[in-house]
């Protein structure tokens, strides 16, 4: 117990130094791609929609694990509008920006402990997007049970994260100040971490910059390939 304050503690310490100049430290990490943080941020949304196209007509709970400043938060208020979304992390400025910044009607909680401040089998979708590196791997497996405690039998989780196969994307992660304190997560390692609660699948993003971006209608038809720049791991729950 002693060890998850401690993880807390400095993983909320570590992005409150970089909310003043989080999106403008995301813009210059992406900026080899012709693309801005926002664009990304989108982008994770659309493709949890087209994935889910059963939830974007239905008054579902979902939340946003690791929110940070709710940038992705508010795109899923646009992307699922009868959806009730709340937004959690353990930056507590973080979620004073996002609280100021954000549509009404999305709620923000910080993230006093490591155990989530949400009943059981709440959400029908969780999403963590670019968190799960962020985490001690000692931590993993306790953060996963706790997204499935929350996640209705049924629901699904999705876990987005940088691709180590993909250089370009190593580059990005090695010299961006805001992964200074991180660790890439291999693919087969993010499944291995979640099968205990769950059917388990991967997709692959491969992404076409933006001098290329009538190539890409092609992007959901390379889901498969291990080279994209980020994949998602998602988790149909089980239990």
């Amino acid at each position: 117990m002693q060890k998850q304050k401690e993880m807390g503690k400095s993983l909320k310490h570590e992005f409150d130094d970089y909310i003043e100049k989080y999106r403008e430290i995301q813009n210059k990490d992406v900026r080899l791609s012709g693309e801005t943080g926002e664009f990304f941020a989108e982008y994770k949304i659309e493709k949890m929609a087209s994935w889910f196209p059963e939830y974007l007509d239905q008054p579902i709970d979902m939340l946003d694990f690791g929110c940070g400043d709710g940038l992705m938060t508010q795109y899923a208020h646009k992307y699922f509008p009868k959806a009730t979304i709340q937004g959690v992390d353990p930056s507590s400025k973080s979620i004073e920006h996002a609280k100021h910044t954000c549509k009404d009607g999305i709620q923000f909680d910080v993230l006093e402990d490591d155990t989530l401040p949400y009943e059981d089998k709440k959400f029908d979708l969780v999403y963590a997007a670019g968190v799960f590196h962020h985490i001690k791997f000692n931590q993993h497996e306790h953060f996963i049970r706790e997204l499935a405690r929350i996640t209705k039998k049924g629901g699904r989780i999705i876990i987005f994260e940088l691709n180590p196969f993909n250089p370009l994307t190593v580059h990005t992660f090695r010299n961006s100040p805001i992964d200074q304190n991180a660790t890439l997560l291999f693919p087969r390692y993010t499944k291995s971490i979640s099968e205990s609660i769950g059917k388990v699948s991967t997709k692959y993003y491969c992404f076409f910059p933006s001098f290329a971006r009538k190539l890409r209608v092609l992007e959901p038809y390379m889901t498969w390939l291990p080279a994209g720049a980020l994949y998602a791991t998602i988790i149909e729950v089980e239990k």
